[in-house]
C-alpha cells in the first residue's frame, strides 16, 4: 500500500467513524474554507449518529437559521449515509423544489468528486443522474422534491436490516408563509396523507429539521401528536436557558438532553451585541430563533402586538404624579414555583386625561426575603411612594415579609376579590385608549401579556398580575379593598 493509499484509508475510517470529521473534510473540499465548529454542531451530529445506529427512528431538530443545519442533517447526512451503505436511499423534501434540488445536487457532486471516490468508489447510473433523482450502481441514491410536490413512486430506505437511508424534511414551510394557514396546514395534512407513506418500512427513519415559524407548523403539529408517533426532539434556541421545563403541550416529544450551558448558543454567530436587533421583530425572534412560537393576537386576548407597539411609541410630557411597586408573591418557594411578579409603574397628570407608564419588571424566582429585598431596591431606585402587595396567598405574612426585610415605607394591601379577567380588562382598556407607555426591558412581561387569553389560561400570569395591581392602584387607588377618597390621594 502506497503512502497516498494509506492516507486515504485512514481518512476513510475517520470519516466513517466521525460524522463531524466527514462534514469538516468535505466542507473544505467543496468550499476551500474551514468549517467553524461549535458545541451545538457536536450535539447535532451525535444525535444524527443515533439515527444511523438505529437508536432513533423519528427525530425533530429545531435550530435557528444559519446554524449549519442543512450542511449537517441533509447534505452530509446523505453523503456519509451512502458511504456507510452504498444502497442507502433518501427522500429529501423542503419548502422549495429548487432548494431541495440544490441540496441534492450538492451531495451528488460530493459523491462524484475525486476525494469521495478515492475512499468510496461508486458510479451513478446514466439513466438516473439528475438533480431531482440520482442512483448509484448499487441501488442507493436520492429523490428530492418540495414538501408540497410530487412524492409518489419512490420510497426511502429498503426492506433490509441495518442502516438503509432516511426521509429528510428540511424546512418544510417557507418563513414568509408562516402565517398562511392554507400553506402551513396543507403541509401538516400532507405529512399524514402522503409523505409518511413514502417509507420502505415503518422503521425507516424520518428526520424533520427546521427553524420554528409558527405554533401550528410541522414541528408543533408532530410534537403535539399530529402523526400519532413519538418523536425525539433536539431543541436548540439561540439563547439556552436550562431552567425552562420541557413544554407540557409536547405530549409526543421525547426531549434530548443537549448538555449545553446557559447563554448564547453560538456566540460567534449571535451574542449579546445582537439582542436588540434580534428582538426587534418579536414573533420572528420567538419562533425562528428561540424555537418557541407564541400565540400572539389570539381571539380573546386582552393585549395584542399593536397595543404593545403603541405603548413603546407613546411619549408622555405630563408631570409625574405617583410611582408604585407592585408585588404578586408566590405562595411556595421551590424549583417548581412560578415567579414572583414585581412591576414598577407611574402615573402622570390627573383626571380623565391621566397617563401611565410601566417602568420596570423585576420579576423572578426568589425566596420570600429575596423578593422583599428586590422590591425594596425597586422602591428606592424608582423613588416610589408605596409598595402594593397582593395578599391572597399569605395575608399578613406578605406584609410581615416586607417589614422583616427592613421596609419602613407605605404598604398597600390588595385582595383579589374579583376574577383575573375582571381585574385585567380595565387595564387592557387603558392600553386600547393609548394611555400607557412602556419603558425599559419589559420583553418577557410583554410576551406574557399578549399570550394571556382569560378563557384558556391555565395558571396565574405572575408578571401580568403585578402589572395589573400597579396600574389599578394608580388608576383606582385602593387600601385594604376600599377606595381612597380623592381628597386623600397623593397627586
Amino acid at each position: 500500500m502506497t503512502t497516498v493509499e494509506r492516507k486515504n484509508y485512514a481518512r476513510k475510517l475517520e470519516c466513517e467513524e466521525d460524522g463531524l470529521y466527514f462534514s469538516r473534510y468535505f466542507f473544505k473540499q467543496r468550499t476551500g474554507g474551514k468549517m467553524i465548529v461549535a458545541p451545538h454542531h457536536k450535539v447535532m451530529q451525535e444525535t444524527l449518529d443515533r439515527i444511523i445506529d438505529g437508536e432513533i427512528k423519528r427525530l425533530i431538530i429545531n435550530v435557528p437559521p444559519g446554524y449549519t443545519k442543512t450542511e449537517l442533517a441533509t447534505i452530509n447526512m446523505m453523503g456519509r449515509g451512502l458511504a456507510l451503505n452504498n444502497r442507502a436511499r433518501f427522500m429529501h423534501l423542503s419548502y422549495s423544489h429548487n432548494l431541495a434540488l440544490l441540496n441534492s445536487s450538492t451531495t451528488r457532486n460530493m459523491i462524484k468528486s475525486q476525494a469521495y471516490q478515492a475512499m468510496w468508489p461508486m458510479s451513478l447510473r446514466d439513466d438516473a443522474d439528475s438533480k431531482a433523482m440520482w442512483w448509484t450502481e448499487h441501488g442507493g441514491g436520492v429523490y428530492a422534491s418540495s414538501a408540497a410536490g410530487q412524492v409518489t413512486g419512490f420510497r426511502a430506505g429498503h426492506m433490509e436490516d441495518g442502516w438503509q437511508g432516511a426521509l429528510i424534511i428540511d424546512d418544510p414551510v417557507k418563513p414568509d408563509d408562516a402565517y398562511s394557514e392554507v400553506v402551513r396546514d396543507g403541509v401538516n395534512s400532507r405529512f399524514n396523507e402522503t409523505i409518511k407513506s413514502r417509507l420502505a418500512v415503518e422503521t425507516t427513519p424520518m428526520i424533520v429539521i427546521m427553524q420554528r415559524i409558527h405554533y401550528h407548523d410541522l414541528s408543533g403539529y408532530l410534537l403535539r401528536g399530529g402523526s400519532g408517533e413519538m418523536w425525539h426532539h433536539l431543541n436548540l434556541p439561540v439563547i439556552i436557558d436550562n431552567s425552562q421545563p420541557y413544554p407540557e403541550e409536547n405530549t409526543h416529544g421525547i426531549p434530548i438532553q443537549h448538555g449545553l450551558p446557559d447563554g448564547w448558543l453560538w456566540p460567534f454567530k449571535h451574542n449579546e451585541s445582537h439582542r436588540v436587533s434580534l428582538e426587534s421583530h418579536r414573533r420572528t425572534f420567538e419562533a425562528q430563533y428561540m424555537q418557541n412560537p407564541r400565540r400572539f393576537n389570539s381571539e380573546g386576548a386582552l393585549w395584542n402586538e399593536g397595543m404593545i407597539s403603541a405603548a413603546h411609541a407613546l411619549n408622555i410630557h405630563r408631570e409625574l404624579a405617583r410611582t408604585v411597586v407592585a408585588i404578586d408573591p408566590q405562595a411556595t418557594n421551590s424549583d417548581e414555583s412560578d415567579e414572583t411578579g414585581i412591576a414598577v409603574a407611574s402615573s402622570y397628570g390627573g383626571g380623565d386625561e391621566r397617563q401611565y407608564s410601566v417602568d420596570a419588571d423585576y420579576s423572578g424566582k426568589y425566596s420570600p426575603n429575596g423578593w422583599a429585598t428586590k422590591a425594596m431596591e425597586a422602591y428606592k431606585t424608582h423613588d416610589a411612594d408605596a409598595i402594593v402587595i397582593e395578599t391572597n396567598q399569605g395575608g399578613d405574612m406578605a406584609e410581615d415579609t416586607l417589614k422583616n426585610a427592613g421596609f419602613k415605607g407605605r404598604i398597600i394591601r390588595v385582595h383579589a376579590s374579583k376574577g383575573k379577567y375582571a381585574r385585567a380588562e380595565p387595564i387592557s382598556a387603558l392600553y386600547a385608549q393609548g394611555r400607557v407607555a412602556h419603558r425599559g426591558g419589559l420583553y418577557v412581561m410583554e410576551n406574557q401579556m399578549m399570550e394571556y387569553v382569560p378563557s384558556t389560561a391555565k395558571k396565574s400570569p405572575d408578571r401580568l398580575d403585578a402589572l395589573v395591581w400597579a396600574l389599578t392602584e394608580l388608576s383606582e387607588p385602593v387600601v385594604a379593598g376600599m377606595m381612597i377618597p380623592s381628597r386623600l390621594r397623593r397627586r
